[in-house]
């Protein structure tokens, strides 16, 4: 701190821990942040500091130089204080010593402020939410309003002025933060030729997210892979995460033939990798969806319950398309208890028709293929 009570940091070459113990959706959200910061430090050493899930995704993202991660309680379990000190104890020794100062990027995160207290980080920014301040020696008030990655940005931005930097919020950067393994490639070859009809520039759709709320049901998945077949020749592509097999086999029985399954088959790196080569990608509010932006894919986005003025892709304007329904209700920003009591397939969900994707999706296709950008 100086003389003037405002904190700097005074060093070279500054060693930054970026925290996100999330899921996949909301840690590819946090990346562009270590896109902005190597762009406003460029000597800056950047670490993730992430669940042990998704270790193996952040790796892949050129712009995060090591990656450490911890068996973080699930976000929705109860918290553990007892045995998550206890991991403390045994882990804090990888992170003692080794940084300068620490962003707990995620608004309610004791877990990342007591391992951040325990090793001894000088600097701590975050945000100045219940049970976090007493963690953090830079606290910004913060605000529900604005995309996700805005609200990211604002803590990188803090911790950016402390070396005396400025960060630029910018959408376009997100393409090319995420870098496929040549394995990974491989395999995505490997599904495109196998798989009938898809073409080199394939349909790919994600029908599934972690929370069964924000849904499209596998008949609608359907009637779209048959319509697309109709209309481009094309068979869409139906990959699956982890406990998606029935979900896949449920979208392509109700294709009845027009799309094909790859449940099981993909990796997220491989998954990433056919992102890469597809001429758009059709999916559900998820992390799937932020993965594809990342590897430069056009996205049309489907929104029910979240808002995607804050949880949309991040790129711009003519690289996503996103729908929703106009609703009272809606969006009412709830994936655990809907003020609409409907747990599957309420109606912010069930009101999108299989024509208003296909419409987007076309618009996207022809806008890109003009080179009009639609704002």
């Amino acid at each position: 701190m100086n003389q003037s009570g405002i904190i700097r940091v005074e060093t070279v070459r500054p060693r930054i821990l970026i925290a996100r113990p999330d899921h996949l959706g909301d840690v590819l959200l946090t990346v562009p942040a270590a896109v902005a910061l190597r762009s406003a430090v460029p000597g800056a050493h950047i670490s993730f500091l992430v669940t042990t899930a998704l270790g193996d995704v952040v790796r892949r993202c050129p712009d995060v130089d090591q990656t450490y991660t911890l068996p973080f309680p699930r976000l929705a379990s109860p918290p553990d204080p007892a045995a998550w000190s206890e991991v403390v104890r045994r882990n804090v020794g990888m992170l003692r010593g080794r940084f300068d100062l620490v962003v707990l990027s995620r608004p309610d995160d004791p877990w990342s402020g007591e391992l951040a207290v325990a090793a001894e980080i000088p600097v701590r920014v975050g945000y100045a939410t219940p049970g976090m301040e007493s963690f953090l020696t830079v606290a910004l008030p913060f605000h529900e309003e604005g995309h996700v990655v805005i609200q990211t940005l604002k803590l990188i931005e803090a911790a950016a002025g402390l070396f005396g930097a400025k960060v630029v919020a910018d959408d376009r950067a997100a393409a090319g933060s995420f870098a496929p393994t040549p394995a990974d490639e491989a395999v995505a070859e490997e599904v495109l030729l196998e798989a009938p009809a898809s073409g080199p520039r394939p349909v790919v759709f994600q029908p599934g997210s972690g929370w069964p709320l924000k849904n499209w049901g596998p008949r609608r998945w359907g009637g779209l892979a048959k319509e697309i077949r109709r209309r481009w020749g094309l068979t869409p592509l139906v990959p699956g995460g982890p406990g998606e097999d029935a979900l896949v086999a449920a979208v392509v029985e109700a294709s009845e033939g027009a799309a094909h399954g790859l449940a099981g088959r993909l990796s997220v790196g491989a998954l990433a990798a056919l992102y890469r080569r597809a001429s758009i990608v059709i999916g559900i509010d998820s992390g799937p969806i932020h993965l594809a932006v990342m590897v430069g894919a056009p996205v049309v986005g489907l929104y029910g319950p979240l808002d995607p003025l804050k949880w949309g892709p991040w790129c711009p304007p003519d690289r996503r398309r996103v729908i929703r329904v106009e609703l009272p209700c809606s969006p009412c920003d709830c994936i655990f208890d809907p003020p609409c009591g409907i747990p599957i397939e309420p109606a912010c969900c069930t009101g999108i028709t299989v024509d208003a994707v296909l419409a987007a999706a076309e618009d996207l296709i022809n806008s890109r293929k003009s080179g009009h950008v639609v704002i």
